[in-house]
């Protein structure tokens, strides 16, 4: 066997942004839940170009773990704590494939319930 050499080309940031829109992509694949609407500080950001997730945090603590907290509204109806996990499962395993990094937490806050109109 022949020895692979390893050549450090420098060090790789990613932006809590792009942890947000990973988090936002993977909620919105799950059914019956919809994340927090923008209000209207996150309006006038995204009308001068910045993107906004209004329902997602992504927090970093003294450590460098990094943790995600998502504020949803679920279908009425529905199990809420099935769906809060299946939540938790659906943004870990988004940020675990594409970024490759453990998260140490992901907090499911329940906003709200979206009733059918009749």
């Amino acid at each position: 066997m022949s020895e692979v050499n390893k050549v450090d080309l420098g060090s790789i940031k990613i932006h809590k942004k792009v942890l947000a829109e990973i988090a936002y992509s993977a909620v919105s694949d799950v059914k019956n839940v919809s994340l927090m609407t923008k209000d209207f500080m996150a309006g006038i950001g995204e009308f001068l170009g910045a993107k906004a997730y209004p329902g997602i945090n992504v927090f970093l603590d003294k450590n460098n773990q990094v943790s995600i907290e998502v504020k949803i509204k679920v279908k009425y109806g529905v199990n809420i704590p099935d769906i809060a996990r299946q939540v938790q499962d659906a943004v870990r395993d988004a940020v675990e494939k594409t970024i490759d990094i453990d998260l140490k937490d992901v907090h499911v806050n329940i906003q709200g319930i979206e009733r059918r109109n009749k």
